[in-house]
């Protein structure tokens, strides 16, 4: 079992506002969290950030805190309020990014308190001496879990996670682009890919030699055999057998020690969705708008970060009009796909008709549009899958530069145009609001009700 600290930089911003705000002295908050409890791994996920006022410090020196008892019981009743977990967060100005004797000492007690107050929830300490530099531990009842690392997810993303060991001779490459300690994140990495297609499959082939340490494949489709033209790994032999096993298989081929998870039914099963909330990051490269409506909640309840990918062809008696790749960026704060039109309602309910209703209402003419096969070309699908994996390191390593903060790219092939764009999220849409941030496990999971 490990435990992990999600927290948007917004709100990591607002707690080193509030704990380092006498210079030169320790200082605290408290941090209200979601929860997301799997099989292998607790997160807690930052929703908001409650300073400790000025009044309620009893003493406040460079190397000690101590804070009147009726703060920790008012921060104990707003996270029972809300339903949140409760992390104590707490800085030590000289640049030490541990806990010391005495907070090892006294925050037993407090979690006690936490958990006497706030029944029910994992509650947890963070410790934060600087901009990347940050400890965390959960209190299970019995005594302390070290937190794994902690995630602040913004315009970049920062693990800040202890790193061991040197990177395998194997990306020697990589490590003279990125450096040891960027190979090592990567290793550490567990990248969820949605769709085992064109996209999907080339997406996946590049995070393996990149060296991603898990790699959890999902697609509930067989592979036809016009598909075996885009699909990496692919062969006509195998036509017929489901996608993600075959990609699976050929990954495991490679050897580069990537672990590969193979889920070989749709995330619009409860059960299978579920096992999204285990990922560091997902790439959508789903053809349908349902599944995709699923990673827009995933990216907000769960802080998961989702790059969407889609190509889009037009041609007319064998000539092209239009060739656009998109590359959209799913984080709390921005436009999600929704807001930017790429999908809507009436689609993803038309979707989710039986073939019969779908057939009817095509008759009646109520159907969005008719079901057709869009024309599809290896090099596009490579090319798109190839700039959402740039994207992806671009937020790790910052390599295409400070200034980058498009959430969206389109790439007009037919143009030779790249375009980008960052919007903010429609006040009328569900993404605007915070708090969708960070909720965590629910009783209506994604904020679907699910159908046995």
């Amino acid at each position: 079992m490990k435990a992990s600290f999600t927290i948007p930089e917004s709100l990591m911003a607002e707690l080193q506002a509030a704990i380092f705000s006498k210079e030169g002295h320790e200082g605290a908050a408290y941090l209200m969290c979601g929860t997301s409890a799997t099989g292998g791994e607790a997160r807690l996920l930052g929703r908001s950030v409650v300073p400790v006022a000025d009044a309620d410090y009893l003493v406040r020196e460079p190397y000690r805190l101590s804070i009147d008892s009726g703060s920790y019981a008012r921060a104990a009743k707003a996270a029972r309020e809300l339903g949140t977990a409760l992390v104590f967060v707490h800085s030590h100005p000289e640049g030490i990014a541990e806990f010391s004797p005495q907070d090892d000492r006294e925050e037993p007690a407090l979690m006690r308190f936490f958990g006497q107050r706030v029944p029910g929830k994992t509650h947890g300490s963070l410790v934060i001496s600087g901009p990347a530099a940050a400890r965390g531990r959960v209190w299970t009842g019995e005594g302390w879990l070290p937190a794994s690392g902690v995630r602040v997810l913004g315009q970049r993303f920062r693990f800040l996670t202890a790193r061991v060991g040197a990177p395998k001779p194997s990306f020697d490459r990589q490590v003279q682009a990125f450096g040891p300690e960027m190979q090592a994140l990567i290793g550490n990495l567990h990248v969820g890919i949605v769709g085992c297609g064109g996209t999907g499959s080339a997406v996946a082939e590049q995070l393996c030699r990149l060296g991603a340490g898990t790699l959890s494949l999902f697609d509930g489709d067989a592979l036809e055999g016009t598909n075996v033209t885009r699909v990496y790994g692919s062969r006509m032999d195998e036509v017929s057998r489901n996608k993600a096993v075959c990609l699976g298989e050929h990954l495991g081929r490679i050897g580069l020690g990537t672990e590969i998870r193979v889920f070989d039914r749709h995330i619009l099963e409860e059960a299978v969705a579920r096992n999204l909330r285990e990922c560091d990051v997902v790439f959508g490269c789903t053809d349908l708008e349902s599944p995709r409506a699923l990673l827009v909640n995933l990216a907000l309840h769960y802080l998961i970060p989702v790059f969407d990918v889609g190509v889009k062809i037009s041609s007319k008696e064998g000539v092209i009009e239009d060739i656009t790749g998109r590359v959209t960026t799913l984080i709390p704060g921005a436009a999600c796909l929704l807001c930017r039109g790429r999908i809507t309602p009436e689609r993803i309910r038309f979707e989710q008709l039986s073939p019969e209703a779908k057939a009817a209402e095509q008759r009646d003419g109520y159907a969005p549009e008719l079901e057709t096969r869009d024309p599809a070309v290896v090099s596009f699908t490579t090319a798109v899958a190839a700039q959402a994996v740039n994207e992806f390191l671009h937020r790790l390593t910052g390599f295409m530069g400070t200034e980058r903060t498009a959430t969206e790219v389109l790439v007009r092939f037919h143009a030779g145009h790249v375009g980008k764009n960052s919007m903010p999220p429609s006040a009328q849409c569900p993404c605007a609001d915070p708090r969708q941030w960070g909720r965590g496990d629910s009783r209506d999971f994604l904020g679907v009700t699910w159908t046995a």
